[in-house]
């Protein structure tokens, strides 16, 4: 177990293989461009947003489809002539949650994100994750680097035949974050632990090289001096 959160643990296998992937090209540009400007700005997949918004559109429409064509009396166990069982009752359970959850989603892709358009500013101040309204922009998520702990990726399992997908988490001492009050982070004592925007643009694994090389240039120049 790593008993010091400020120092990264040994990666995993898994780990390892994706820190292997990582292109160096792209994480030099973007830290070039950190030395030019002062910041970078990781703004949200239009490619990323199109394709999510139409599988959720094709889903739903695919559920929608089913309960139109198969006859009500089918979904409802016991009920007589041409009613279904328990099976087929499970079956169109699972199929109304996933109209919610997908249409739900399938709004917020379509709808939703072109709107606020998300987007990350990393700078060497520390890391904002910010949105857009015709008001103005707002704060998503926003911790100086002096709070964050530690820069991370974890793998998340999913079911077959998808493999598994890498997140880039940030692990911040709670007192420095400001945060949106939708925006769900997990608490681990003093820290947080906050997952980065699967929707932006770039690989999530240059992503998390990225940031992991912007922290441990302002941690190593904060203990030069």
């Amino acid at each position: 177990m790593n008993q010091n959160p400020d120092r990264p643990a040994a990666p995993s296998p898994e780990m390892q293989k994706e820190f292997e992937k990582v292109r160096p090209q792209v994480v030099a540009k973007w830290f070039d461009e950190m030395q030019r400007s002062g910041h970078v700005v990781l703004r949200t997949s239009v490619l990323k947003t199109v394709l999510f918004a139409l599988i959720a559109w094709a889903i739903v429409a695919f559920i929608v489809v089913t309960f139109s064509a198969v006859p009500i009396s089918t979904w409802i166990p016991f009920s007589g002539s041409g009613g279904g069982g328990v099976l087929q009752f499970l079956l169109g359970l699972v199929f109304v949650v996933g109209l919610l959850l997908f249409g739900f989603g399938a709004l917020l892709w379509t709808f939703v994100f072109p709107v606020v358009r998300p987007r990350m500013i990393v700078s060497w101040w520390g890391v904002q994750s910010i949105g857009w309204t015709p008001g103005g922009a707002f704060t998503l998520f926003s911790a100086p680097w002096a709070s964050i702990v530690r820069v991370d990726g974890m793998i998340v399992p999913t079911r077959r035949p998808f493999p598994p997908t890498l997140h880039v988490v940030l692990t911040a001492h709670a007192s420095g974050v400001q945060r949106a009050p939708w925006i769900r982070v997990r608490s681990k004592g003093p820290t947080v632990v906050y997952g980065v925007n699967t929707m932006l643009r770039g690989r999530r694994r240059e992503i998390m090289a990225f940031l992991m090389n912007v922290h441990e240039t302002v941690r190593s120049q904060r203990d030069d001096a």
